[in-house]
C-alpha cells in the first residue's frame, strides 16, 4: 500500500544541536549528536512507514509542531536549526532529496509532561 501522508514523532532534539549554543568550539564537539539525530530521524521514518511505500511529488508540504519541554522562550529558526538532521534523516529513509519538502508550516505547543518532542507531518 502507498502512503501519501506521514506522521512522525521524534524526542526533542539535543542541545547541542542549536545554532545559537554552538558558541565558537570545534565542529567535531557537535558531530556525535548530528549522526544519533540523522539515525533517529532515519529509524522514526521507516517506523512511521512500516510495511507501506511513500509515493512523494515535486513538492511536498511540511508540518512541524514542536512541542517545547518547558516555558522559556525559545527562537522558532534555533529550532529549526535544531531539526536539521532528523529531517536529513527523513529524507534518506523515504529516498527523496529534502529540497522537495516545500512549504514548511511551523507551530509550537507546551509538552505538559515537560520531555519535549518534535512531530513532522510530510504530505
Amino acid at each position: 500500500m502507498t502512503q501519501d501522508r506521514l506522521i512522525i514523532t521524534l524526542p526533542w532534539p539535543n542541545p547541542a544541536l542549536f545554532p545559537n549554543a554552538k558558541g565558537g568550539r570545534h565542529w567535531a564537539t557537535f558531530q556525535a549528536p548530528k549522526v544519533r539525530a540523522r539515525q533517529d530521524g532515519f529509524l522514526a521514518a521507516k517506523q512511521a512507514l512500516g510495511r507501506h511505500t511513500f509515493s512523494p511529488s515535486d513538492r511536498m508540504p511540511v508540518s512541524v509542531m514542536f512541542a517545547f519541554p518547558d516555558r522559556r522562550n525559545r527562537d522558532i529558526e534555533g529550532c529549526i536549526g535544531a531539526i536539521k538532521h532528523y529531517v536529513d534523516g527523513i529524507a534518506k529513509a523515504l529516498g527523496v532529496d529534502d529540497r522537495i519538502f516545500r512549504p514548511w508550516t511551523l507551530d509550537d505547543c507546551l509538552d505538559t509532561k515537560g520531555q519535549g518532542f518534535v512531530v513532522v507531518e510530510i504530505g
